[in-house]
């Protein structure tokens, strides 16, 4: 049960790893990025993924790989927004479904509600502050993707229309079937013709 006593403290969560700097990693296809152990520009090293340190990568140029990786989306949703009903409705207008924010209660919601019921979060100003300063990277992406949202005006958001999507494409697995079954009824064939 998490107490005052064996929480780990927001003040010492200011390391690329959250209360540790990241030192090592292995190589590039075994290194793994966990978003959960990370305090310090952590969206900018996720969609960059040049986090490690041993690669020498600066912050900016992650930025940059991250914002060129963003930019290729179609779309784009900024989950603090879902607070606003308006983008809520532009968001399911884009896909065409209803009832975005209906949802079932996360594993673990109630407990982590009662943990900061009894031992709620003070964040100190000096705290938020320096958090704010090491993150000044992830706070240019998120306002350089999100602030053409501000206003609530999200007309320029387009509805779903199912003629810009080809809904017929190639479909891998169907093709697979297909050479299966041209492989088996020519093997057929030619068992009949011996």
């Amino acid at each position: 049960e998490p107490t005052e006593e064996n929480a780990f403290k927001l003040e010492s969560w200011n390391e690329t790893q959250g209360h540790e700097p990241k030192k090592t990693c292995h190589t590039r296809k075994n290194d793994v990025f966990r978003l959960g152990d990370c305090a310090v520009n952590c969206y900018t090293q996720w969609f960059g993924g040049l986090s490690c340190p041993r690669w020498e990568v600066p912050v900016e140029q992650q930025y940059e790989v991250a914002m060129s990786k963003l930019l290729k989306y179609n779309m784009i949703i900024v989950i603090d927004k879902l607070r606003d009903p308006k983008y809520v409705q532009a968001i399911e207008n884009f896909f065409g479904v209803e009832g975005l924010l209906e949802r079932g209660v996360p594993y673990c919601e109630r407990m982590s509600h009662k943990a900061n019921e009894k031992n709620p979060l003070v964040v100190k100003d000096e705290t938020r502050a320096r958090l704010t300063e090491l993150n000044s990277v992830d706070l240019k992406l998120y306002h350089e993707i999100s602030d053409c949202l501000e206003g609530g005006n999200y007309e320029d958001i387009p509805k779903w229309d199912g003629s810009r999507f080809v809904l017929d494409s190639f479909n891998f697995t169907q093709a697979k079937i297909d050479r299966q079954k041209a492989k088996a009824q020519k093997a057929m064939r030619t068992g009949e013709d011996n």
